[in-house]
């Protein structure tokens, strides 16, 4: 017998999970696993439960038996992905967010993210450019895209490209110390002094324990700066 979502017991099964009560819920969910033929649904719902008690483990097993009964099911890769990473399983959690990215559904955004995220720390430069490009184009509202890029253009050398991405961020984040140092490393890369000047004393002034953006103000000023 196939799931019914419209069940009294599956309701009251979602019910115990909203309210925190893990322990019944699981419970709950496990009596439904019995019940029904195999559900995705359901094996979702008992792998939330088990990431809900902190079993990250038993969690991503979980998730992976929603995924063999549902190959493209966005949302179990993903909250695989999560748990896995945050076990610091970094390749198998990479695989779920790629597989994500290549479904085109569910959580895709995020899950270019962490894609640019694992594989900048995995030191693949190429790799997390695309996640985060992907994900900037994807989700133009938020800016956290343009700060990575930004690194790793710098970090390639690719200063006009670094410029544009750190500009963006400046303009949604105007009070973010850290960007205004960046653009000062950026303009003075490119020889604008004056304008890394400025930069450096904006950050400085958002941040004032900021030592590097005093220190890099000392050498283009020979001034002592508070």
């Amino acid at each position: 017998m196939k799931l019914n979502q419209s069940d009294p017991e599956y309701i009251q099964a979602l019910q115990l999970y909203l309210a925190g009560d893990w322990s019944r819920a699981r419970g709950a969910f496990r009596a439904l696993k019995e019940r029904y033929e195999p559900s995705p649904v359901i094996y979702l719902h008992l792998g939330d439960v088990e990431y809900s008690m902190g079993k990250l483990d038993r969690a991503a097993e979980i998730y992976q038996e929603a995924i063999t009964l549902q190959p493209d099911f966005g949302l179990a890769l993903y909250k695989a992905g999560v748990c896995l990473h945050r076990a610091g399983k970094l390749e198998q959690a990479l695989k779920c967010f790629e597989r994500v990215v290549e479904l085109k559904n569910q959580s895709h955004a995020m899950a270019a993210y962490f894609v640019g995220l694992i594989n900048l720390f995995l030191g693949r430069d190429e790799a997390a450019i695309e996640g985060f490009s992907h994900l900037r184009r994807e989700s133009r509202e938020s800016r956290i895209a343009n700060y990575y890029l930004a690194q790793l253009r710098i970090k390639r050398n690719e200063f006009p490209e670094a410029i544009e991405l750190l500009q963006e961020l400046a303009e949604q984040t105007p009070h973010f110390a850290e960007v205004h140092y960046l653009l000062g490393v950026v303009n003075y890369r490119l020889h604008k002094i004056t304008e890394a000047i400025q930069c450096f004393r904006k950050a400085l002034e958002l941040d004032p324990k900021d030592e590097r953006s005093r220190s890099r103000l000392m050498q283009l000023t020979d001034v002592q700066w508070p």
